[in-house]
């Protein structure tokens, strides 16, 4: 009786423990995550590519790779950005997919339509990297005209 009290008052605190540990590990992706989003992913110059990469290397990572926000962020930095005569769009950076004005879907609808069919993947790239969402009422225009 006293075995299976022991094993009973072992599993509780092995479970208490899961359970704590996880919600640090949580909490510490989610403090990783708010130091991280203050970099943006739109490098202008050499030297501001630079002290973006040194910020985020210098900030500690959570061991996640596969999810990690840093490693992501290291990544979609060393991926060059192309633009496509579309700077303006940069003002929508951080904007969900579903809050756009018709005047801003027209926007990017003028964009999208003067591009040639073999440069609209480059250009959702271009625009994913730069952390600006297609609205989500153009998304099947693109995929239509990439499709053709």
């Amino acid at each position: 009786m006293k075995l299976i009290l022991i094993c009973a008052v072992v599993l509780v605190a092995l479970c208490v423990f899961d359970f704590f540990s996880g919600k640090r590990k949580k909490e510490k992706r989610d403090s990783q995550k708010a130091d991280l989003s203050h970099i943006s992913l739109d490098v202008t110059n050499h030297e501001e590519y630079d002290a973006r990469m040194k910020e985020l290397e210098a900030s500690e990572c959570c061991g996640a790779h596969d999810v990690c926000e840093k490693e992501q962020m290291i990544r979609a930095l060393r991926q060059k950005i192309e633009y496509f005569n579309d700077e303006e769009l940069d003002a929508y950076q951080g904007i969900s997919e579903d809050d756009y004005t018709d005047d801003q879907i027209e926007e990017f609808r003028e964009v999208l339509y003067t591009m040639q069919t073999n440069e609209i993947e480059d250009w959702l790239k271009s625009l994913s990297l730069r952390g600006i969402a297609l609205p989500i009422l153009l998304k099947d225009e693109a995929c239509q005209l990439i499709n053709g």
